[in-house]
């Protein structure tokens, strides 16, 4: 499970990454956000798209794979999760 930042605090809650649906947007550590294209629900990986990256702009359009510990919190845009 990744860690969920929460709003003006440092405590961290757990983001099931295998209940990420795609169309949801992430936010990871490096500061960029990606928006979830696939997900294998193995725990460990997703396919990102990514919308925002403030270290690299040239990443933004671009699809790769991301580590689950990557992800440090729900993005802006932010679908249910699957039950």
């Amino acid at each position: 499970m990744a860690r969920r930042r929460t709003q003006g605090c440092r405590v961290t809650t757990p983001i099931n990454v295998r209940d990420l649906v795609p169309g949801t947007s992430i936010v990871l550590a490096s500061g960029a956000e990606a928006e979830i294209v696939d997900n294998p629900r193995d725990g460990v990986w997703l396919f990102a798209r990514y919308l925002s990256s403030p270290r690299d702009p040239a990443l933004v359009g671009h699809e790769e794979m991301v580590f689950a510990q990557d992800v440090v919190a729900l993005g802006r845009s932010a679908p249910h999760v699957d039950s």
